[in-house]
């Protein structure tokens, strides 16, 4: 988006990353859980593979992620109250969220190499990691559709009614 600062000059600002790139790390590592818990039940090789690849390529995509976010986080001037709460915790668990999914991750590579399906617990912890991305997730929601943090006010209104 183009804007004109108060010397009139037009500085161009590229869309922010961070909000198409978490949606890469939301179905990576979903996958990679919902993968996982298939295995499971249907014993399936194919599945534990999937499992791998996709947490394996969520990990670089997330990283990349955080680190749009706290680049996008130094652009936003925000006001003392509850949208600055909101910002300031989706700030504190992205790298509880980053540290947590190369743990896993880690954890996720030594089945791999060794061949073995994936234990139970690891499939719980993996749940217990989506449940975190989750609240994370919701929480980024908020900033955006409830304080419209980060959104330009220089959008077309879709009508509400038909005339």
């Amino acid at each position: 988006m183009n804007r004109a600062p108060a010397n009139g000059m037009i500085i161009s600002r590229a869309a922010p990353l961070h909000p198409v790139l978490v949606h890469f790390t939301i179905g990576l590592v979903g996958a990679s859980f919902g993968f996982d818990v298939l295995n499971v039940f249907t014993k399936v090789s194919s599945l534990s593979a999937a499992a791998w690849w996709t947490i394996a390529a969520g990990v670089p995509v997330t990283v990349v992620t955080a680190i749009t976010g706290l680049i996008s986080r130094r652009g936003v001037a925000i006001a003392e109250g509850s949208a600055s709460r909101y910002l300031r915790l989706h700030t504190a668990l992205g790298p509880t969220f980053l540290g947590s999914l190369i743990a896993v991750a880690y954890w996720r590579t030594s089945f791999w190499i060794s061949g073995s399906a994936p234990s139970v617990l690891y499939v719980v912890v993996c749940g217990l990691l989506v449940a975190l991305m989750t609240v994370q997730g919701f929480i980024g929601g908020e900033l955006v559709y409830r304080y419209g943090v980060a959104v330009e006010r220089h959008y077309k209104r879709l009508p509400l009614h038909e005339p």
